[in-house]
């Protein structure tokens, strides 16, 4: 082969090649428009769904607190186990069950101990002793009858405690909330395809299924309207307002 015929075999070769990357190149960009055309003609609509249960607590913790102060150590410690066993008597009293009501430990401050306290030359009592009964149960009516009832340690001189803040009322709790949360997700996406709908018949389409889904937030306020979301919220009443507000981005078709 002669140093012409090289050279044009060369040229030839080039050229195939120039023009089989250019057919590359031309083919992925068609197929990236077709892409993206096919990506714009999937229409969505982003809504939320809300919905709202009113449900009463199935379990109630009281805490009643006992506090007593003394100069004598003996005397604080008996008035305080009198306070709790009078405590305990009330309770069985009014109807709760052994298995429902527990002591907590004896508490007892020595004010004359701790280093840095300004004001012990002004303190009354030395010691101060404290104690509490816990009560766990059920019985939601229970609890709510006896509160109403705890006059009676006041007429027998026992007192309770309520320096606390946020312990002196019974917290009420929904501790079937698990098996609430599938129903109340049910109802919110329910809610939210309604409300998806509407925006479609707007557009002259129809709602198709579900691309993405946020649970987002649930709420349990108090039938005082307080938020009882938080472990330890300001109030808690027996009967509860759950509310559910999700998010859901559905097709468009």
């Amino acid at each position: 082969m002669t140093h012409n015929e090289n050279r044009i075999v060369i040229i030839a070769a080039l050229i195939i090649g120039i023009c089989f990357l250019m057919g590359i190149a031309i083919g992925g960009y068609f197929i990236g428009k077709g892409g993206t055309r096919f990506k714009s003609d999937t229409r969505t609509v982003t809504v939320k769904g809300l919905v709202e249960k009113v449900v009463k607590a199935d379990q109630s913790i009281w805490v009643l607190r006992f506090r007593r102060a003394s100069e004598d150590i003996k005397d604080a410690q008996t008035k305080i186990s009198a306070d709790r066993d009078a405590g305990i008597a009330f309770l069985k009293k009014q109807g709760f069950k052994d298995e429902e009501i527990s002591r907590q430990p004896t508490r007892t401050i020595d004010k004359l101990a701790r280093e840095y306290d300004q004001n012990q030359a002004t303190e009354r009592y030395r010691y101060v002793v404290t104690s509490s009964l816990v009560v766990t149960t059920p019985n939601i009516d229970l609890v709510i009858k006896a509160l109403g009832e705890t006059e009676e340690l006041l007429k027998s001189g026992v007192v309770l405690d309520g320096q606390d803040e946020g312990t002196a009322n019974p917290r009420y709790i929904i501790t079937k909330f698990n098996e609430l949360r599938p129903q109340l997700l049910a109802e919110a996406t329910k809610n939210a395809r309604m409300t998806a709908q509407q925006f479609a018949s707007d557009s002259g389409a129809r709602v198709g299924k579900i691309r993405s889904a946020n649970q987002g937030n649930i709420q349990i306020f108090g039938s005082d309207g307080n938020d009882e979301s938080a472990p330890y919220s300001p109030t808690s009443t027996p009967v509860k307002k759950i509310r559910v507000v999700s998010t859901f981005e559905f097709e468009l078709i």
